[in-house]
């Protein structure tokens, strides 16, 4: 397993496929910074003005994230970094869900679907960890990488972005029609 770890291809993948991750979640939080800011206060876990904070800078710092994951010196730190922040989202998340507050949405892609806190939502974060965890480790043992694997693996992380998008998608599309009904049925 660590030798498949260790190729270019994989690791190129797993890079563009997380920086594609963060900067989609960066860019829809820079478009709606006020509805993020209020995602962020619905998860009590911070002090209004500390929440007003994160809403700022968080969109910020996974941009940097996901140029990082892609310019090779900087990848390293890059996916320490990510794998940080997609473990204290997993924390974030697993805290709501033991506390019941299960109806809030997760800030995850501000896209107009809402996708509620959820056991899934915390084991999601933790594998994404997992991939950047395995960047981190990988990178430096990596063999360099030829033309044909870092398109190919550009393409495979492409694909998996896309992918995972439309899971996310179809998430949100469930959690909203389970909404309807239960808001019909009332």
């Amino acid at each position: 397993m660590a030798d498949f770890l260790i190729q270019p291809m994989v690791l190129w993948a797993l890079r563009i496929f997380l920086a594609l991750l963060f900067v989609a979640a960066a860019l829809s939080k820079l478009r709606h910074v006020e509805e993020f800011y209020g995602v962020v206060r619905k998860f009590r876990l911070l002090p209004d003005r500390a929440s007003r904070v994160v809403a700022l800078v968080l969109p910020v710092v996974e941009a940097a994230v996901a140029v990082g994951l892609v310019v090779t010196p900087l990848a390293v730190p890059a996916a320490v970094v990510a794998a940080a922040l997609l473990l204290v989202f997993a924390a974030a998340l697993a805290i709501n869900v033991l506390r019941g507050r299960t109806q809030i949405d997760c800030g995850c892609f501000r896209n107009g679907l809402k996708q509620p806190v959820s056991w899934l939502l915390v084991l999601r974060n933790l594998v994404l960890t997992a991939l950047a965890l395995a960047i981190a480790t990988g990178l430096p043992a990596a063999v360099p990488t030829s033309l044909t694997e870092g398109a190919t693996g550009l393409l495979a992380g492409a694909t998996a972005m896309l992918i995972y998008l439309s899971a996310s998608l179809l998430g949100g599309l469930s959690a909203a029609q389970t909404a309807n009904k239960t808001a019909k049925g009332r």
